[in-house]
């Protein structure tokens, strides 16, 4: 626990990198790989694999190294301390609940255990390494960058970082960002710019540093913890991070602005992003824990479902359709963002009882997100998170010629591989199907049903009295665990001439 100004306890150790891997452990998420791994094998070793990693001994170093964290559902909904189906929920909330953030002194600071300052500093004991096969070079992907503008404002966000010397790196301000927009005009007042960028966080923390919202980010951060978060101002630079981080670097970007290739590397539609320019960032300080647990993250890959960025995205683009639909007054019953699609792209949303038209209204509404490109509309009783259910519904409840929809001439994202003119033709599926309580028995789904209840009849005549029944209804009536003497009743009964069926398949007693 540290003591903060304000007489506030605030445990540095929960939110760390290392206890969540504890976290993991316990609800069987994780692997540990104890075999001394080459740093060049590292990705290799991640990408072959679904489950969360701990690496004991990386390199000649033998880094301990943590991937995988937010790399599934499950272990995202462990940061928040929900059930899976409750985790976008309990993102929601927490977006809408504000924190704030103090600051405690160096000494109390956990990731300033350890301080290399000066000419000590060598970025070459750090676990840099290659992620994908054509990089521009050898990358730590995990940092996140915070800093803070002359007006003030505090901004979070995240970088992959390639070394470049023992104390100088490269870091990818290409896309629009608020630090790149602060950092052009630091360039135009012949100013450098302080950042430091931290290494080795709960997968709450990516949420924060990927949020865009007009917001104090620093406080968003504390907000997405759920709780008072306890920042550190750097050594060098001054930039507050938080306390309870594994590992800071800490330094600027110089004021000579874009000058030296960086890239290519591997991007989150599963292709690489092409080299480009960007700054130098020189590092003035390096800090970290005692026990430092250090991390990296897939970006890319094969199966871009289990890459960390592609699970992160999904639960951030859930939030985005569920505030949509709600600024339309339509509750769903349940959304998914498939991770395959990069968690961006492909969303799946369920409806009770959709009014006429409904579908094509949810359908149009998300088409109005930036990263939203296909759009699967289905009915409650279709499981969105299930590949297979999806594929049903699209077969059994949709027509291509009536409820197909498609918007071209859409903004497209800037990496989508598939935008012409920067757009691209956007896709939505109708699978709704209005279905009437006296349906007929082919347009209901055809699957198996718990038969447990309490007995209410003795036979089947008594429960047949009531009124028509399913033979599994007779079952559950009845209190059976078999079904084949319940036949035979029903078989005296049609002999005695009192039992016919509806078209439905129900049995029903006559006169």
């Amino acid at each position: 626990m540290t003591l903060t100004s304000s007489h506030q306890r605030i445990d540095t150790e929960k939110f760390r990198l290392r206890t969540f891997v504890e976290t993991l452990r316990r609800i069987g998420e994780l692997e540990q790989i104890d075999e001394p791994v080459p740093l060049s094998e590292l990705s290799l070793r991640i990408e072959a694999s679904t489950t969360a990693k701990l690496f004991t001994s990386v390199g000649p170093q033998q880094y301990q190294i943590a991937a995988g964290m937010a790399a599934g559902r499950k272990r995202l909904a462990a940061a928040f301390g929900v059930s899976e189906r409750e985790t976008v929920h309990e993102y929601m909330r927490r977006l809408a609940t504000p924190q704030s953030v103090v600051e405690i002194p160096s000494s109390d600071a956990p990731v300033h255990a350890v301080v290399v300052t000066g000419d000590d500093i060598d970025l070459t004991q750090l676990p840099f390494h290659l992620q994908h096969e054509f990089d521009g070079g050898v990358y730590i992907s995990t940092a996140i960058d915070f800093s803070v503008e002359p007006t003030g404002r505090r901004n979070i966000g995240c970088r992959r970082l390639m070394l470049r010397g023992r104390n100088t790196l490269q870091a990818n301000l290409t896309a629009e960002s608020d630090l790149k927009r602060a950092y052009i005009a630091s360039v135009k007042r012949g100013e450098r710019y302080p950042v430091t960028f931290v290494i080795g966080s709960s997968p709450l923390d990516y949420l924060a540093a990927t949020q865009r919202q007009q917001v104090d980010e620093f406080d968003l951060f504390a907000a997405i913890r759920g709780e008072t978060t306890a920042m550190v101002r750097g050594i060098t630079n001054g930039i507050p991070v938080p306390a309870d981080a594994e590992l800071t670097i800490e330094g600027y970007f110089d004021e000579l602005g874009y000058r030296e290739m960086e890239g290519p590397y591997g991007e989150f539609y599963g292709f690489y992003g092409p080299s480009h320019i960007d700054p130098i960032f020189h590092v003035t300080a390096i800090t970290h824990r005692h026990d430092v647990l250090h991390h990296t993250l897939q970006h890319s890959g094969k199966l871009i479902a289990t890459a960390d960025g592609s699970n992160l995205a999904s639960l951030s683009t859930e939030v985005a359709v569920w505030r949509a639909l709600r600024a339309f007054r339509i509750e769903p019953v349940a959304v998914h963002a498939a991770p395959a699609s990069t968690g961006r792209l492909h969303v799946r949303v369920a409806l009770k009882e959709p009014r006429p038209g409904q579908g094509r209204t949810v359908i149009s509404a998300l088409f109005a997100l930036p990263v939203v490109k296909q759009v699967v509309v289905v009915d409650e009783d279709v499981d969105v998170c299930n590949d297979d259910e999806i594929l049903w519904a699209m077969n059994a409840r949709f027509r291509a010629d009536r409820d197909l929809i498609v918007t071209p001439g859409m903004p497209a994202n800037y990496a989508d591989p598939m935008t012409e003119n920067r757009t691209i033709a956007k896709i939505g599926y109708d699978c709704t199907k209005p279905v009437p309580a006296d349906r007929p028995i082919d347009e209901v789904r055809a699957f198996s049903v718990p038969l447990t209840g309490k007995r209410t009849a003795a036979t089947v005549r008594e429960a047949l009295a009531s009124g028509p029944r399913f033979f599994s209804e007779l079952i559950v009536a009845l209190g059976s665990r078999d079904g084949r003497e319940i036949a035979m009743e029903l078989d005296a009964l049609r002999e005695a001439g009192v039992l016919e069926r509806k078209t439905n398949g129900s049995w029903y007693l006559t006169g």
